[in-house]
């Protein structure tokens, strides 16, 4: 865990999706499988926040950057995890953060709180830069 205040409920989570109940399961097990919190497996999945306004740690900087390869993400404010029972817990390097589930019967509410994918509007930009398509510009 990183030493840093957890971010106010307008934060704004995000994950690579689509997501469905099958892959979350198998996520949140293998984070288990891998990770302890207080001397207990973890089990939950990976989330990045909008922690800053600019930057790789803002929504932009992260819809462009770690995320840039999914065209479709789940974006939801903080404040509906919480809602929901959910601790968000800030962990590995800035901006990752962890959803933390008290149980696999938790992962419907999970799917639920993270919400209809979107598209990711930096998706088209990596599709170009892989492709070598600068816009019609040389």
């Amino acid at each position: 865990m990183r030493a840093e205040p957890t971010p106010g409920d307008a934060t704004i989570l995000v994950r690579g999706g689509p997501d469905t109940a099958e892959k979350l399961t198998t996520h949140a097990e293998r984070l288990r499988r891998r990770y302890v919190l207080d001397r207990e497996p973890v089990l939950g999945i990976s989330v990045f926040a909008a922690l800053d306004d600019i930057g790789q740690a803002s929504l932009d900087g992260i819809l462009s950057g770690k995320l840039a390869t999914y065209r479709a993400v789940h974006l939801a404010a903080l404040r509906v995890f919480g809602a929901a029972g959910f601790a968000v817990l800030p962990t590995f390097g800035r901006p990752h953060m962890t959803v933390v589930l008290r149980s696999l019967d938790w992962i419907e509410p999970l799917l639920a709180a993270l919400g209809p994918t979107q598209n990711n509007p930096h998706y088209a930009e990596m599709v170009h830069r892989r492709r070598g398509d600068h816009g019609g510009r040389r």
